[in-house]
């Protein structure tokens, strides 16, 4: 069958660059399209493209490969763009990351929630806006997966601001079936060495998870009919007993985390590493200790150097130093990839994705930008029936989406007004003098990389 053509805007992505080669060349639904490379950097891209025609070769795959550094070259007749760049990642998250903890507000990611999620938007979404400019002329058909933090504001922007171009949003957590598989066999219902979730055990298995990108809650697991949610509750609890402190910021007792949370909202939060930095209970504030600790900030510099390294390795399979074969033997594919494989070849698969809620959370308006567990095909994601969402969730969901929504329209507007208001209703920005410290200071900091609008 002929394959897809999918365009990558951002070839050299931490992340994503090279699993995108690999699933593409493996899918037999895939395989027999096109592959077009797109990143600003000319090293970058050749590296990329070298890495993807020596796969290709080996493989004996029939895939096209192109590339360029001006999308508009190769964008034309795309089936589906995936955008997955960002200009001096780690960089800016460090200024972010700085700047707010200067003013009492403390970030362990610092690319979705408090200042550093705020101002990350304000930098990608309008480029994002731009290649929505470039898809409307060129491949109006095309589906745009964001790939991209905070993928919901940027999700939202895309819906808001371009809502003829058919868009959705994605995060690599949450990738099913690895997602159901990996609960299963956490609570000890199918052994550790069990590969691949069987069609059986899937069908015995509910699993609800909702909320906003990072800041998701499994609120349901049972199996065989038996509630799995107290049992989850004790793994994560002897983990949390037995679980020492990273030094990096993301990894830090987020068993612990885990437990304050579960015990709180009485659901699972299925990205720790994040939603500990979404609630303003571990930011130090008060009288009381917190517990288990204040989170601690984000090091952008080890970031950089974990990148710096992972690039070394991406560049030695471009030079050849490395040999592909290696490449294809260790490679493994993505969730973008993963859901058009499924879209194209009408393989009925369901995947969590950011989307419009459209119903599927009853206690929320259908507009409301939700990552839920969705059926998927040609014609765009639905969502599957999820009910109401606790209370305590759902005040907490609603604060993120207002935080969101404020800041898709200060980016646009360029309204500092708004943009205030956005860091102001922020869960973890609690003081309106520090949000206005903040703002100014950022502001400044970041004016090589922001719209001129802001500086008017």
């Amino acid at each position: 069958m002929r394959g897809p053509k999918i365009t990558v805007v951002g070839a050299g992505s931490y992340f994503f660059g090279k699993p995108v080669i690999w699933n593409m060349l493996h899918s037999e639904v895939l395989r027999g399209g096109e592959l077009a490379l797109v990143d600003t950097d000319p090293a970058v891209l050749e590296t990329m493209l070298s890495i993807a025609r020596r796969a290709v070769e080996a493989t004996g795959a029939p895939t096209k490969i192109s590339g360029s550094t001006d999308r508009t070259e190769v964008m034309k007749d795309s089936d589906f763009i995936v955008l997955s760049f960002s200009f001096r990642n780690a960089h800016y998250r460090g200024v972010d990351t700085d700047i707010a903890a200067k003013h009492g507000v403390t970030m362990c990611s610092s690319d979705t929630i408090g200042p550093g999620g705020v101002f990350r938007a304000l930098r990608e979404l309008p480029e994002i806006l731009r290649v929505a400019d470039d898809v409307r002329r060129l491949c109006p058909e095309a589906w745009v997966i964001n790939f991209i933090n905070p993928t919901a504001t940027l999700g939202i922007g895309l819906m808001r601001h371009a809502p003829d171009i058919k868009s959705f949003a994605l995060c690599d957590g949450n990738h099913e079936p690895h997602n159901t598989l990996h609960f299963l066999k956490w609570v000890g219902v199918l052994p550790q060495e069990t590969a691949a979730l069987t069609a059986d055990v899937a069908a015995k298995t509910e699993i609800r998870i909702a909320g906003v990108n990072h800041c998701t809650f499994l609120t349901k697991f049972v199996h065989d009919g038996r509630d799995l949610l107290p049992k989850l509750r004790e793994v994560v609890a002897k983990a949390a007993a037995e679980e020492q402190p990273h030094a990096k910021a993301k990894p830090r007792l987020n068993m612990h985390y885990a437990v304050e949370l579960m015990d709180l909202y009485g659901a699972y939060p299925t990205a720790v590493s994040h939603t500990k930095e979404y609630v303003p209970f571990f930011q130090g504030y008060g009288v009381a200790p917190n517990r288990p600790e204040p989170i601690i900030c984000f090091d952008a510099a080890n970031r950089a150097e974990e990148m710096a390294e992972a690039w070394k390795t991406t560049a030695a399979y471009g030079s050849g130093d490395l040999p592909i074969s290696q490449f294809i033997s260790e490679g493994r594919g993505d969730h973008a990839t993963d859901i058009i494989e499924s879209m194209w070849g009408g393989l009925g698969k369901q995947f969590y994705i950011n989307a419009a809620n459209q119903g599927a959370v009853t206690n929320l308006p259908p507009d409301a930008f939700l990552e839920l567990r969705r059926d998927v095909d040609m014609s765009g994601p639905r969502p599957l029936p999820f009910g109401e969402l606790p209370r305590g969730i759902l005040g907490l969901t609603q604060q993120v989406l207002d935080t969101h929504e404020l800041t898709v329209e200060a980016a646009v507007s360029h309204d500092k007004k708004l943009l205030l208001r956005a860091l102001a209703t922020d869960p973890i920005v609690n003081n309106l003098g520090d949000a206005k410290l903040i703002m100014d200071e950022l502001l400044e900091a970041e004016r090589e990389h922001l719209p001129a609008a802001w500086y008017e």
